[in-house]
């Protein structure tokens, strides 16, 4: 029989999911080869991380489908609360890591996977996507899944220097980071006021993370100088991507705001050159999609959406 089930993975079934796992991650390089390379380790470090989260079953399931007998298809499915300096949310992430052998495949885990996040508390149900998966994308939008974040890429410049007006920050720069940062959370609310509702102690919370992103070795804040004080600020810090890439070749802007757009040009030409010195050669820039003004300054600047995070609540 060649009936279709689904259910949650155990440690037992790493040996069958690795396999899948690796398959996805070749397709993404595939759609993304600048942003999803291969990491030479990647059969360890995806097997590391399953036995990690297969071990936490209250916070991660891993589904598997299986068709007379054989694995045909896995997801990821998680629950993250909101980072601290947004209104509390419990959100369900889904389809990071996720392969499925055809469209019936795909429709069966993500509902096991909603039924895990919607069972375990979640508010809203988040899931990762690539651009140029155009099945996989048609089927989420007609599981009502809507566009939330553009995750947009391109090559580092390794000639950018660093602009006269752009400088690294200090402690004394907090205020102004603090600053900048409500206008940029004000227009992710916009955007999204049902995932970007700031938190009443939003200023407090980041002026401290700042505060420590400053300390820390992997990342860069830097300041723009206008003629009136520090008028932007942007932290090329490092990406977070499936065990199965690379991750050391790619960096991320998600901290970044602007008095206006003028300022983004030397920001991102900071923030290149930044990275570029650390090696790096992929840049990811994260942009509401309710935000237009945002992504128009990033299309201007040759950045090109490469993955999505779609939301249903």
């Amino acid at each position: 029989m060649n009936t279709l089930t689904t259910r949650r993975a155990g440690v037992e079934d790493v040996g069958q999911l690795v396999p899948l796992l690796l398959a996805a991650a070749q397709q993404r390089r595939e759609l993304a080869p600048d942003l999803w390379a291969p990491h030479p380790d990647a059969e360890a470090r995806v097997r590391a991380r399953l036995e990690r989260e297969l071990a936490q079953p209250e916070r991660f399931a891993w589904l598997l489908a299986e068709r007379g007998g054989k694995a045909v298809g896995v997801v990821s499915a998680g629950l993250f609360p909101a980072p601290p300096v947004y209104q509390s949310l419990l959100a369900g992430l889904s389809g990071d890591e996720l392969y499925a052998a055809d469209p019936e495949v795909l429709a069966a885990l993500l509902d096991g996977a909603e039924t895990f996040v919607w069972e375990g508390g979640a508010a809203v149900l988040v899931t990762a996507c690539p651009t140029r998966a155009s099945e996989r994308l048609a089927h989420l939008t007609a599981r009502g899944y809507r566009p939330l974040t553009f995750w947009m890429t391109r090559s580092v410049d390794p000639q950018a220097t660093r602009p006269p007006s752009v400088r690294p920050a200090t402690e004394a720069d907090l205020p102004a980071l603090v600053r900048l940062n409500a206008a940029a959370q004000e227009g992710k609310r916009r955007a999204n006021p049902r995932f970007w509702t700031p938190h009443p102690d939003a200023p407090a919370r980041f002026e401290s993370w700042m505060r420590h992103s400053l300390t820390r070795p992997d990342r860069d804040v830097l300041v723009h100088e206008g003629p009136n004080g520090v008028d932007g600020f942007v932290v090329p810090q490092p990406t977070g991507l499936s065990p199965a890439h690379d991750a050391a070749g790619v960096g991320t802007l998600d901290d970044l705001a602007a008095a206006d757009w003028a300022t983004f040009s030397p920001l991102l030409e900071g923030a290149h050159h930044a990275l570029a010195v650390r090696g790096v050669r992929t840049v990811q820039a994260i942009c509401p999609t309710g935000w237009p003004e945002r992504r128009a300054a990033l299309d201007a600047a040759g950045f090109r959406t490469a993955n999505l995070w779609l939301l249903k609540d």
